[in-house]
């Protein structure tokens, strides 16, 4: 504790001569008079202390009185003309009043003081109105630093290790958006028909602005903010020349090249194409108990099927959206007016919920809330799409069968030999919930192309389903009719050119397209796919020997729980698939992986077995323990 000798020795003591302190710390040398005393230390004494015979000698100037409501007997020895807290400059401590004048004011001045109530400036200043909302043109740029409300899907691509927080992410790649709508819009008016060309529709200005900072999130790192920002700055100064050239260059082959063309990355086995094929057996799903988890191992009864038809009258074709959730009618011949369906427009998030890593902080900040990829919002929240009508899809065997009757694969006199068949599905929603559009084979492990068809569903179609199906509207009305004589037909993309490749045939109906599948088929031959429940319940087929990739790279929380295809191509093939965002999936290029993600299991469980003491002989695998016989 520090000394407080001296620090007080020039200061005149507050109570004067009445002061009764030993060794007080403050000066008593006043010349016989007692300096006014402060208020506050005043107060703080006690009533014993002062006395009241001692006459108050005032400093001059003269002081401004102050009355004091003398209510209590206790008051009455107090003078009821205190002198006011004055500057001193022998010592006393500056307590004046904040005017230096020693006039004082007049009583009715004081009191209307008083009285008044006290108002803030700010009160009374006049209020502004709410600003104007902006009308944007349509096809205009926005205005710097501004958001386009109207671009709803213009968001950062979730990636492993983001460089940067989602909102500043979100906020650069609108701002590189914006730098090249302006260069876009100035090639749209451009008299150079070359630029014009090169003209990008909105969606594909999009993908251009989110693939560019995608890649750049992914190898900048720490500078990442620094590069995006260049990016932009060199955007919105780059010239019509240049632009031209940038977007020439950046063609990528997926805009030049179908990408079904692309044969992917080959996986090293060591063993050969034959050799392959035989391990398959150690591969082969076993089905039992595979119910549980959608698949049809067994082909319904009659008995069954008529009962799943009875149950769908007595509901009276009443399904719920497997968008949205909602509950609506199905009219499969069409209501009276026209309708398919009931309950107006469709609005859902078509991208999955985001669960957040749980922190340390959680406790005492809160979770974070779940939030949807597609657009960043709270789970729970509106959607950000709307659709014409609600969809469906049939989960249940028996009514799946009701709709079309499964099969069983027959025998077949003239499978494919030495291979087996890799196969993909993509789907659409009709009156009769989910079916087959789109049907592709290759046969494996060289993943040339067997059978690429579209179908022409039993029902009418509600929704293609090109966010991942990938077949558009245009595609699917106007692709020409397969023809049965022309081997060609089934497969046009063998040997086709880039302009033929987009060109496929459609078929008339599943069973046509079933029976293409099964002419590569026997009850031996293995059937590869990812998720192949989907597609065999799809294709209304019950197969014995089956290898699903989500049994050969199960998620660790086991079923029903998997990962997709794009998922497990990036973990273990360490390849970009389905890359074409809201362009969809080609089933040609998912069935070529699946076949890879195949073939790097058999490399796997190989060197196992190698390792092990097995080795391959021309019947098939030979077992350590067949060596010692």
């Amino acid at each position: 504790m520090w000394s407080s000798k001296g620090l007080f020795t020039t200061i005149i003591c507050p109570m004067g001569a009445a002061c009764k302190v030993p060794n007080c710390i403050f000066t008593h040398d006043f010349m016989g008079t007692q300096p006014s005393r402060d208020i506050q230390a005043e107060e703080s004494v006690p009533q014993s202390a002062a006395s009241p015979e001692e006459p108050l000698i005032e400093l001059s100037p003269e002081p401004k009185k102050r009355k004091i409501d003398q209510t209590s007997s206790e008051n009455s020895n107090i003078s009821s003309t205190r002198p006011a807290k004055k500057a001193f400059t022998g010592g006393l401590v500056a307590t004046g009043p904040s005017k230096p004048s020693g006039k004082e004011a007049p009583d009715n001045l004081s009191k209307s003081k008083e009285n008044t109530p006290r108002q803030l400036k700010t009160s009374q200043r006049p209020i502004s109105p709410p600003p104007k909302p902006v009308q944007k043109k349509p096809g205009q740029a926005p205005a710097p630093g501004t958001r386009d409300v109207k671009v709803q899907s213009l968001n950062p691509r979730p990636i492993k290790g983001e460089p940067a927080q989602w909102a500043v992410r979100h906020a650069l790649v609108q701002k590189m958006h914006e730098a090249m709508a302006a260069l876009n819009k100035k090639a749209k008016e451009s008299s150079d028909p070359e630029l014009q060309a090169l003209h990008l529709d909105e969606n594909a200005l999009i993908k251009a602005a989110l693939d560019e900072e995608e890649h750049l999130a992914k190898t900048q790192g720490k500078v990442y903010r620094n590069v995006v920002g260049q990016r932009v700055m060199s955007y919105k100064k780059m010239k019509m020349e240049d632009w031209k050239a940038h977007l020439l260059k950046n063609k990528t082959p997926a805009n030049q090249v179908d990408a079904a063309t692309k044969a992917p990355q080959r996986v090293e086995t060591g063993l050969s194409p034959e050799q392959e094929t035989m391990f398959l057996s150690h591969l082969i799903t076993n089905q039992t108990g595979l119910e549980r988890h959608g698949y049809v191992t067994q082909v319904p009864s009659p008995a069954d099927i008529e009962e799943a038809r009875q149950a769908v009258n007595w509901v009276a074709n009443w399904e719920v959206c497997d968008r949205c959730a909602t509950r609506f009618q199905v009219f499969p011949d069409r209501r009276e007016d026209g309708a398919l369906t009931t309950g107006g427009h469709c609005t859902y998030h078509p991208g999955k919920v985001m669960y957040p890593q749980r922190k340390k902080t959680d406790n005492i900040t809160g979770r974070e809330e779940p939030r949807h990829m597609c657009c960043r919002e709270p789970q729970g929240s509106r959607g950000c799409v709307t659709l014409n009508t609600h969809v469906f899809k049939v989960v249940d065997g028996k009514r799946m069968a009701s709709i079309m009757p499964f099969i069983e694969t027959p025998p077949n006199p003239n499978p494919i030999k030495d291979k087996a068949v890799c196969f993909d599905c993509e789907m659409g929603y009709t009156v009769y919930g989910l079916e087959v559009i789109r049907l592709t084979a290759t046969s494996w492990p060289d993943g040339e192309s067997l059978i690429d068809v579209l179908v022409r569903p039993l029902g009418t179609v509600l929704d293609l389903n090109t966010r991942y199906s990938g077949v558009t509207p245009d595609q699917f009305f106007n692709t020409p009719e397969y023809d049965p004589s022309d081997p060609a037909s089934s497969n046009p993309r063998a040997s086709a050119t880039t302009k033929e490749a987009t060109c496929l045939r459609i078929v008339s109906n599943p069973e046509a397209a079933r029976a293409l599948l099964l002419s590569h088929l026997s009850p031996e031959t293995p059937l590869l796919g990812h998720a192949l429940e989907n597609d065999l319940n799809v294709m209304r087929l019950v197969h014995p020997t089956i290898i699903d990739t989500v049994m050969l790279y199960p998620h660790v929380k086991g079923l029903p729980i998997r990962h997709s295809l794009k998922t497990l191509a990036k973990s273990q093939l360490g390849i970009e698939i389905q890359t074409a965002g809201a362009a969809g999936h080609d089933s040609l290029e998912d069935a070529r992986y699946t076949g890879e993600l195949v073939r790097a299991k058999v490399a796997k469980e190989w060197r196992k077995l190698q390792d092990a003491g097995w080795t391959m002989t021309p019947q098939g695998l030979c077992s350590p323990k067949a060596h010692l016989r």
